[in-house]
């Protein structure tokens, strides 16, 4: 089982906003596309970011707008359906007018056409079934999450907790893993030892079951992160933040006039939340 534990305060659909790449000469940088956005299970809105990047010293975000975005659908028997492609655009975000259910078993994928003609289109990617969370166990050795894993294939999971204390967010955490040790287990649990909080009152744990190109990005962003930290010093330090050299975070979307891999994804997948009172 490959784990990556990531403790700084990333909540589960925060997306990559800021996302650079170091240059020799800032004279030579070419900014790249980076789109994200999510398609959840349930009624839903969807949102979706698309920006270019910038050089390391600058600041600011640059927001591409005017872009045109359609999210198609495609059933078990292979009737492709058009989900939305109605979009309003505000604080930088594109958020569909109204809401979209998301169909366990069907096939999902986006397609952004920018001003200028370009066309970006994401994977086709299945929105996988529910996890259903069982228990929460909190001591003072371990976190564990106790939940059942379907079979017959290997899934892989974003794990958030939320540990609450006098009705405050106290600490937030992710983790990612596969079902290998685990697979087709219907009380599978996970377990983390390196985060505690003393006497929580009261603890989310949401599972997302992610598709394998979602959860590669995922594990880019988090070893990303964690090299950042480790190699300055601390998060507040900016001297080494981006030593050594930040990883590519290529996903799911393809750029169809040259057939590359942008940077970015557009994730699709389930999920499921249990809250316990301690």
């Amino acid at each position: 089982m490959k784990l990556i534990k990531n403790i700084a305060l990333i909540a589960l659909l925060t997306t990559l906003v800021n996302c650079v790449k170091e240059v020799p000469n800032a004279s030579n940088y070419e900014p790249q596309v980076f789109i994200s956005g999510f398609l959840l299970n349930g009624s839903n809105y969807i949102n979706v970011k698309i920006q270019n990047t910038v050089p390391v010293d600058v600041t600011t975000s640059e927001y591409i707008q005017n872009a045109r975005i359609t999210v198609y659908t495609k059933n078990p028997d292979g009737d492709t359906v058009l989900l939305t492609d109605d979009f309003n655009y505000n604080n930088d975000i594109y958020q569909s007018v109204d809401e979209v259910i998301g169909i366990v078993g069907n096939i999902y994928w986006a397609e952004i056409v920018l001003e200028d003609g370009t066309l970006y289109k994401s994977n086709e990617e299945l929105l996988k079934e529910e996890i259903v969370i069982r228990d929460i166990e909190i001591t003072k050795d371990y976190n564990r999450v106790i939940f059942s894993d379907p079979g017959d294939e290997i899934n892989f999971y974003l794990i958030n907790y939320r540990f609450y204390k006098n009705s405050t967010l106290a600490l937030e955490v992710n983790n990612l893993t596969n079902d290998v040790l685990f697979n087709g287990n219907s009380n599978a649990t996970f377990d983390s030892t390196e985060f505690f909080i003393d006497n929580p009152d009261e603890v989310h744990v949401t599972i997302a079951n992610l598709n394998y190109n979602t959860y590669q990005f995922y594990f880019n962003q988090f070893e990303q992160l964690e090299s950042q930290i480790t190699n300055s010093g601390s998060e507040s330090d900016p001297g080494q933040l981006f030593w050594p050299p930040p990883a590519n975070l290529t996903g799911n979307i393809t750029n169809t006039s040259n057939n590359n891999r942008a940077l970015g994804f557009f994730g699709v997948q389930s999920t499921s939340q249990l809250i316990k009172n301690f």
